[in-house]
């Protein structure tokens, strides 16, 4: 009966260590995968899928790239201009006065991000957009695509929700509608 808790420890052990080993080198102690020590940091690249977490692109015109699934989160895109934004992170971004006119935003997450004034209209497409918790105080979304979109605990003081199209879209009380509720 020993040998064989001794033999299951070592197992266990043995698994461990397997699991273990592609972590092992891939990030550096300050969490990039740079672990040669000559550069420290993850180059912020404005390509589809990039990383550019925590950036300062206010008052920029992006509206030509394509940003699809890129890491925007905590990014400073105050009075930007963006229109290729599926499946982008823009969690907890800065997208205060930001021109969103016309722009794909299908699948983004918006989860916490503050959208103060900004201009989301003309069509707008945020088919099923996270935007729990996100600030869109004031903002104007007229004529804005919200289906699957979720609003869930959102803030949506004097935001213009005119002619905007519903289809299960998730409300700030986080109950499903197929028609506008602001």
């Amino acid at each position: 009966m020993r040998n064989k808790s001794i033999l299951n420890i070592q197992s266990t052990v043995l698994l461990l260590a397997v699991l273990m080993i592609p972590l092992a080198g891939c990030l550096d102690e300050d969490e990039t995968n740079n672990t040669d020590g000559t550069n420290d940091t993850v180059e912020c690249e404005l390509v589809p899928y990039g990383h550019c977490s925590g950036e300062d692109f206010s008052g920029q015109d992006l509206s030509e790239l394509n940003l699809t699934g890129i890491d925007l989160s905590y990014a400073n895109l105050s009075g930007a201009t963006l229109t290729n934004l599926n499946y982008a992170d823009l969690t907890g971004a800065n997208l205060d006065s930001a021109i969103l006119d016309d722009a794909e935003l299908e699948g983004a997450v918006l989860t916490g991000a503050y959208l103060y004034y900004a201009s989301i209209n003309n069509g707008t497409n945020l088919y099923i957009a996270d935007l729990t918790g996100a600030d869109l105080t004031g903002a104007n979304l007229t004529g804005a695509m919200l289906h699957h979109a979720n609003f869930t605990d959102a803030i949506v003081t004097d935001a213009d929700f005119t002619d905007t199209a519903w289809y299960n879209t998730i409300w700030t009380d986080g109950e499903s509608y197929n028609e506008n509720q602001a």
